[in-house]
This record gives C-alpha cells, structure tokens and sequence, in this order.
C-alpha cells in the first residue's frame, strides 16, 4: 500500500524548547516509523501552528492534495494542528468532493513525545481506514480522550471545538464510522451529505461571521466584507426584534451584502424566525457552522 503523508505543523509535529512548544519540521516523520507495512511519500507544503492558518495556506494545502490525487496512491494521510481542523477538512470537502481516494486528517491534543497524545492511534487509524478501502472524499480521523476506539468523521460534517475541550463530534452524531483493533466498522446509520463534485472556486473575499448572544453589538462598517454569517441559537433563532439587527441588516442590503442563517432547521415555529424574510436574511440548509462558513468563503 502506497500513502502519501502531508506535514503542515500543529501540535503533531511540535516539541519543546525552553519550556515552549514549538512546531519541528522533522518531528512529524516519527509517525511514519509506527507503520512499516506501508510505503510512504512525504510532502511539507508549510509549517506553522495552526491557529496561525490562512488564506495562503488553505489554498496551498488544497493544491498540494489536488495535485498528488492525480499520482498512483491508495490514500493521502494530512497531519494537521488541532485547532483549525475542523476549517481544513471542510474546505478540502468542499473543494474535493468524493475524491476517488481517501483524503484523511489527522491531529493530536498532546505532542507526540507526551504519553497522553492520541496521535499515533489517530494516525495508524488513518492508515487502516485507507487500506479498508471503503471511503471516498475528505476524513478526519480522531481519538477522544476516554474512547478507546478511533472515530471517523466526514470532514463536512464536523463542529466547532466547545470551550475548553479539545474533542472532535460530527454534527448529529453523524459520524462515518470508527477504527477499533486495526479494523474499519462502517457506521450503518451515516447519511452523506458530501457533494460528489468538488466546488472549482477559490477561496475569495472576506466573509463576516457573527455569533449569536445578548445584548449583541453588530458593525456598523462593513467595507470589505463580501457576504455575512450569522449563526443562530440553538434553536436556529436571532433577536429579530431588535433595532441593532433591523439597522444592521438594513445596512448590509444597502451595500448589497448577502446575510446568511446557519443553525436553523425546521424545528419549532418560533414567531421570531417569521422576520428572517423581511430582514434579507437567507436561511442556509443544515450544516455544521465550519462548514457554512468555508462554503461562503468558497462561493
């Protein structure tokens, strides 16, 4: 079996140096050590800690995958910092589509030299999802702490980090499937919702994304931004009665500015949500809010 093994930084591949962690460009091939059954290519398109991703590297990822799925591999494996993950593998979901390989993230919430780290198992998962052969697209492979499995996650379908935790959950429970003892165990109830083509954009302008809470302050400059998200309650509500969202959005449909909804499915008919359509707010299908936001991004 023939994988190619992307290295961008990130907690994976960091060590500590003067009581600071740091990322190493060597120190991610440790992993390619605890699989000797497979043969593998390497490539480092960049280096950095991943809070530090960007436009550029976004974009140089997606190439650098694009490119090699024109090369004769089984799957391409991404070692990747854990908290912009979940940003990466929608992009690349959006961009890929169902790639005729496997495309599979991998992080760790502890350096690889710390005993506590999940990122030999989520990287040995990652390999044995690739040799199962049962999956097209973009992956995320993850370990819980507590689990004693490694799940598998459409990288569309993954949310936001909650606070102070550094565990991965696909929206729904919508999870692939999961790796336990070196054997791939599809889940029999996962609905894709991935596009078989991928998307032929780049990513382009500047997408504002504005979370819901009380007593909400909005801009009243928006020069620059090319389209807004914001994201509902958890009921898929806003404060539409209020006059800081009726100005905002008066605001945005002056400056021709699209407003977008995401976090709302049908759910209860709050009398709240009757106001979306005279506010120019367009509610967006059910995604994970990453998702939404990459899409806008994209389009």
């Amino acid at each position: 079996m023939k994988i190619l093994a992307i290295f961008t930084g990130g907690t994976i591949s960091c060590s500590e140096r003067d009581g600071m962690l740091s990322p190493d460009g060597s120190n991610s091939y440790l992993l390619l050590n605890s699989r000797a059954d497979v043969c593998f290519d390497t490539a480092a398109p960049y280096t950095i800690l991943s809070e530090n991703l960007g436009e550029r590297e976004l974009t140089l990822l997606g190439d650098t995958v694009e490119e090699n799925l024109k090369k004769d591999y089984d799957g391409i494996v991404i070692a990747h910092g854990t908290d912009t993950l979940q940003y990466s593998a929608a992009y690349l979901a959006l961009r890929l589509g169902l790639s005729k390989i496997p495309v599979v993230l991998v992080a760790a919430a502890y350096p690889l030299a710390d005993s506590r780290s999940n990122g030999y198992a989520n990287f040995s998962a990652a390999v044995d999802f690739i040799a199962a052969k049962q999956g097209r697209g973009v992956f995320v492979s993850y370990k819980n702490s507590g689990d004693d499995r490694v799940t598998i996650h459409r990288g569309s379908e993954l949310l936001p980090h909650a606070a102070y935790s550094d565990e991965l959950n696909s929206m729904s429970g919508n999870e692939y499937g999961f790796v336990s003892h070196g054997r791939f165990v599809p889940n029999t109830e996962y609905v894709e919702h991935c596009a078989v083509t991928g998307c032929n954009s780049r990513l382009n302008g500047h997408v504002l994304w504005l979370k819901a809470h009380p007593g909400m302050i909005y801009p009243d400059n928006l020069d620059g931004v090319k389209s807004v998200l914001l994201e509902g309650y958890h009921s898929g509500t806003l404060a539409t009665g209020s006059a800081e969202l009726k100005a905002f959005c008066q605001t945005a449909e002056q400056s021709k500015i699209p407003v977008y909804l995401t976090g709302c499915d049908s759910g209860f008919p709050y009398e709240s949500k009757l106001l979306f359509d005279e506010l120019k707010i367009t509610v967006l299908p059910k995604m994970s809010p990453v998702t939404a936001y990459m899409r806008l991004w994209l389009s």
